[in-house]
């Protein structure tokens, strides 16, 4: 409850009040002989420093954000609310045609499937992190650790359904990532930049350095692949899983998940990403234009990972 800070009527705050104060007679009586020094006055008043300052006022419509890379706003808190009653949170990021790539830890708890599934997401105009959709999953890959989100409709700032509002139709116009910008192989000692969420619960950059390589076994090929790296612990945050990385030109490198043979959580590269678009695209999940033209143009240059003897992967 908010209070507000009244005077209390003493004899010193009327004393206050009245000080400086000229009763209406006086002034009449010298308005005559004072008005040559009002004139003066006004003629000569020079603006104060308060004065100035108040002139220098911005409105808050010319008001900015401190600059952020696009990136930031392809960022999504993603919310799990599973039928148990249990709950889980993490990262997401925003595709285009209104998908959300994340890992597959936010979305699978054994046989329990999930109720309720929202992104809550911040822009450029707005640094309150706000519900914008309600989302379904698409595709789960619990051996590359990644799943596929799709809108099923949007919703207002308490999550309640409602048509697409202009803030939301901005976001996803805007702020898309293409994961197929680069299929070069993410190197050691990539300096890696990230989302962090912060104590005010707004988005900053962060970074940090690929260092160890992480490995599987492929059977098929018989053969340890390389597939990211492995991060140290202290990188850890309540916001782990799916969070994504990119480079300093803010192209996209790969996200934070973890795959069939560890247990602990692993930054997945893009080329494995890549893979499981095309995958889930190529089996007829999904039917997206922008995907489908992304692989076609990756043609012979695509990686398999996490694939079986028949060279397909595994969907839940």
């Amino acid at each position: 409850m908010g209070y507000i800070n009244m005077l209390n009527a003493s004899e010193d705050s009327v004393e206050a009040v009245l000080e400086g104060y000229e009763s209406p007679q006086k002034l009449f009586t010298n308005l005559e002989s004072g008005t040559d020094s009002i004139v003066s006055q006004t003629t000569s008043h020079q603006p104060t420093q308060l004065e100035e300052k108040e002139q220098r006022k911005i409105h808050p419509k010319d008001m900015k954000l401190p600059s952020q890379p696009n990136w930031i706003y392809s960022t999504a808190i993603i919310e799990t609310s599973f039928y148990d009653g249990s709950f889980r949170k993490g990262l997401g990021t925003l595709l285009h045609n209104g998908f959300y790539l994340t890992s597959a830890e936010i979305l699978y708890n054994g046989r329990i499937a999930p109720k309720k599934i929202y992104a809550k997401m911040q822009d450029d105009l707005n640094a309150n992190m706000m519900c914008v959709a309600s989302l379904n999953i698409k595709a789960l890959d619990l051996d590359s650790g990644l799943a596929l989100l799709k809108v099923s409709h949007y919703v207002d700032s308490y999550c309640e359904k409602r048509d697409k509002s202009y803030y939301q139709d901005r976001i996803y116009k805007r702020f898309g990532i293409d994961v197929f910008a680069s299929n070069a192989l993410v190197t050691a000692h990539t300096e890696a930049f990230y989302p962090y969420l912060s104590d005010a619960y707004v988005f900053h950059t962060q970074s940090v350095k690929l260092e160890k390589v992480a490995t599987y076994y492929d059977f098929s090929r018989k053969q340890e692949r390389e597939y990211g790296f492995e991060m140290e612990r202290d990188s850890y945050e309540e916001f782990t899983y799916g969070k994504a990385f990119y480079d300093n030109k803010g192209i996209f490198l790969g996200i934070m998940s973890k795959i069939a043979d560890t247990y602990l959580p692993v930054f997945i590269n893009r080329n494995v990403i890549q893979d499981f678009l095309c995958d889930v695209q190529e089996k007829g999940i999904i039917n997206d234009s922008t995907i489908g033209r992304a692989c076609s143009k990756l043609g012979t240059k695509r990686i398999r990972f996490f694939v079986d003897e028949n060279a397909t992967m595994s969907f839940y």
